[in-house]
């Protein structure tokens, strides 16, 4: 199957919830012309205390060099848990350019900003976030902290004069349009299992692994 463009998110490769071997299956018989991975692909927090790695990671890592060296132009933007990459920013490695951002046209001629998005939330809705075991109303604390970054991507969007942003981060797949800007996020693959793809046409979609 033939698409565009591949956003995805969030694998978290190097702990032992990441599903890296399903993210795997579902790009292996797949073309892209583009694929970006918007951050936190590899989980260097996770590495740094030796939690996990296997051969499915490996897998995983060679599909992507494969499909570089196929033509397909890869994109990695360095997320929160894979700050260790930020000192390889505009290096080429192996075919896949490393990045803090980018600009994504698609055919329809609409461009979208492509970031983590950890860069939208506050230290103190992160904080919450890391102590949320404690906080009596999680859920609505969870959906503050998921909505603050979505308003703060939204706002960045506009200030760059595009139609939209294609985000991470926050594990939750969603598509919102608000003030003519559309807000993407891939969502991950530790649960929802989901991305982003972008048809021939030029239409933005999520998908997931039960719809591929």
């Amino acid at each position: 199957m033939k698409y565009r463009a591949l956003f995805i998110s969030d694998i978290h490769i190097g702990t032992r919830r990441s599903q890296v071997d399903k993210a795997n299956d579902f790009i292996r018989d797949k073309e892209f012309d583009y694929i970006y991975l918007v951050g936190d692909i590899i989980d260097g927090i996770a590495l740094e205390r030796k939690e996990f790695w296997n051969d499915k990671a490996n897998d995983f890592l060679q599909e992507i060099l494969r499909k570089a060296k196929d033509g397909t132009k890869i994109i990695y933007i360095t997320g929160n848990h894979d700050k260790f990459l930020e000192g390889f920013w505009g290096n080429d490695l192996g075919g896949i350019k490393v990045i803090e951002e980018d600009f994504h046209t698609t055919k329809d001629d609409k461009t979208y900003v492509v970031i983590h998005g950890h860069q939208f939330h506050t230290k103190f809705l992160h904080l919450i976030l890391l102590l949320k075991n404690w906080v009596r109303d999680k859920a609505k604390q969870l959906t503050k902290f998921r909505t603050g970054i979505e308003n703060g991507a939204i706002c960045y969007a506009a200030g760059k004069g595009v139609d939209g942003i294609i985000c991470g981060h926050t594990h939750e797949a969603k598509i919102r349009k608000e003030n003519n800007i559309t807000y993407i996020n891939t969502g991950d693959w530790v649960s929802s299992l989901t991305c982003v793809i972008e048809n021939e046409d030029g239409k933005l979609e999520l998908i997931g692994l039960n719809n591929k």
